[in-house]
């Protein structure tokens, strides 16, 4: 089944007429443009692009999948409601992330159903080509990393740091970082997501480095944390705490498995160890194209992990006024085992030296 006939299926499932999308990440989803001026309507006799002039020659590629419907700039939204009239629409399914003045605008035309999860969970379950994109993403990020290591020197301050990691990203030949790259060293990786400061880079530190890429519009994330100019006892505790919790955890990454579960699993592990306390954060979030990406793996997750699906499995632990270490892999459910899909090494790694 093709992605749009996915989403269209919602449109029994729901009992509306139309399914109306404006975030990004869906528009990639479904093969149409992407700027905000553009806004997808989708029935089941056809489907629409509803968009500024700016966009009418990008448009036209698009005729075969979407008719076009240009209105005038600045007027997009107004467009929107104009089909709604036009057609009659009796009830008509949004995003949950719509602007509540553009809902409540809707909501004076015809009856609104949320969409909520339906399309992230829609999404979440990956074709033959998508995989094939977050693996060749995970790909260049592992030699984006191998080249990036040999970057780091004692003295280089955190934002030095972030500055290689952007000219590797496009000298890899991707589109850009799938996030803020967060880097931080020293105590500072105590902060599960700290972003980078002038803070000189020292010998003995701990050096956190978590960043992903985008390719061909699909996502990648890794994070791993080495040591500056030698390992220290405490970071050796730690990393060899944690190395065999993650990699025992990312055997869960199985069929019909609970989100939360899996997070428990970790968790579990990681408090018997003694180190409960410090680990602070959900295990894990889906990964595609972005925008909201299931599964979630957090304390309170329902969603059920189907072959397909991909998520990260990053646990940490955090300790203040120490440091703080994580270690996070791209992973891949399958009908048989779960597969890395990030294949940097999970060895101490000392830097700078």
């Amino acid at each position: 089944m093709k992605k749009i006939e996915k989403v269209c299926s919602l449109l029994d499932e729901l009992d509306v007429e139309a399914i109306i999308i404006n975030q990004k990440s869906t528009k990639i989803y479904l093969d149409a443009l992407t700027g905000s001026g553009v806004w997808l309507v989708l029935t089941k006799d056809r489907n629409y692009q509803i968009m500024d002039g700016r966009y009418e020659v990008a448009a036209k590629p698009f005729t075969n999948r979407y008719e076009n419907v240009v209105t005038l700039q600045g007027g997009v939204f107004k467009g929107v409601l104009q089909w709604i009239k036009d057609n009659g629409v009796k009830k008509i399914a949004v995003e949950s992330e719509i602007p509540y003045s553009q809902y409540h605008s809707i909501d004076n035309l015809c009856e609104i159903v949320p969409l909520n999860d339906s399309i992230p969970l829609i999404r979440a379950v990956k074709d033959k080509k998508e995989i094939e994109l977050v693996q060749n993403a995970c790909s260049i990020t592992d030699r984006i990393f191998t080249e990036l290591i040999k970057k780091i020197k004692i003295g280089m301050t955190e934002k030095e740091v972030v500055g290689q990691v952007f000219k590797l990203v496009y000298d890899f030949g991707a589109e850009g970082v799938s996030f803020d790259p967060v880097i931080s060293s020293g105590a500072r990786t105590a902060m599960p997501h700290g972003r980078a400061t002038d803070r000189i880079i020292r010998k003995r530190d701990f050096l956190l480095l978590d960043f992903g890429i985008v390719k061909d519009g699909y996502q990648s994330d890794m994070t791993r944390t080495v040591s500056v100019g030698e390992l220290t006892d405490q970071f050796k505790n730690i990393y060899q705490t944690l190395l065999p919790i993650q990699q025992a955890t990312i055997q869960e990454f199985v069929p019909n498995k609970l989100g939360k579960e899996i997070h428990s699993f970790a968790a579990e592990k990681i408090s018997e160890a003694g180190y409960g306390e410090y680990f602070t954060h959900g295990l894990g979030h889906g990964l595609g194209i972005g925008g909201g990406e299931r599964p979630l793996m957090n304390a309170t997750s329902e969603d059920v992990l189907r072959p397909g699906m991909i998520g990260t499995c990053e646990p940490g632990i955090y300790i203040p006024d120490v440091g703080g270490i994580r270690i996070e892999d791209d992973v891949l459910v399958t009908s048989d085992k779960p597969i890395s899909l990030s294949k940097t090494t999970h060895k101490m790694l000392v830097v700078g030296k």
